[in-house]
């Protein structure tokens, strides 16, 4: 009779401790799960960060550059092989990249350090310039200068400074606000003002 109640109770035990462990493994389970959705719903929030803050690049690095024939870039998928490897060399540290199309040029948006730019090349993978949004205090001060004393209200936001290949003079676009229409000029390093297309 002892064997038979030790038996008995054996064989309970061996049946309880495989399902006390399964509950302890879906606990684990939920938890993880949980995490999961957690981790994702993290990652969408950053994507959606990153877009918002890369549309808004977009946006003011093309203000005042569309035509009647042209509402803005278009997202690219399918860049040239010359474009592509033109902007890994020239720019091998470039981070969170998208790609759009733009007057029949391609143009990266990035990550550049602590700042977005924007690369612009043409199919044969020359480039034509990079744009990026800069503070005022980014701004040369003799640009600063020479824009306060030509105009004494202009509205110094938006400052985009372009930097062309082959040459050591940067333009800084200017946005300025003329009959509460927005205007925009373009400036040398020198001060002086410049001729740009686009």
């Amino acid at each position: 009779m002892k064997k038979l109640l030790l038996l008995i109770t054996g064989f309970v035990l061996s049946l309880t401790i495989p399902a006390q462990g399964k509950k302890r493994d879906n606990g684990k389970e939920k938890d993880k799960s949980k995490n999961e959705k957690s981790i994702n719903q993290k990652d969408s929030e950053q994507i959606a960060k990153e877009k918002r803050v890369n549309d808004e690049h977009s946006k003011k690095i093309w203000e005042g550059t569309y035509d009647n024939s042209s509402n803005g870039p278009k997202p690219s998928k399918n860049q040239p092989a010359r474009v592509r490897s033109s902007f890994q060399k020239d720019y091998p540290n470039a981070s969170n990249i998208s790609w759009s199309k733009y007057r029949g040029d391609w143009a990266a948006t990035f990550g550049n350090g602590t700042s977005m730019s924007t690369a612009l090349y043409h199919a044969n993978g020359d480039r034509r310039d990079t744009r990026t949004l800069i503070t005022r205090n980014e701004t040369p001060r003799n640009v600063i200068d020479s824009i306060l004393h030509r105009r004494h209200g202009t509205w110094l936001e938006d400052i985009i400074k372009i930097e062309t290949p082959g040459t050591t003079n940067d333009i800084f676009r200017i946005k300025d606000i003329i009959q509460g229409k927005p205007q925009y000029f373009y400036y040398d390093t020198g001060g002086n003002l410049a001729k740009y297309n686009y």
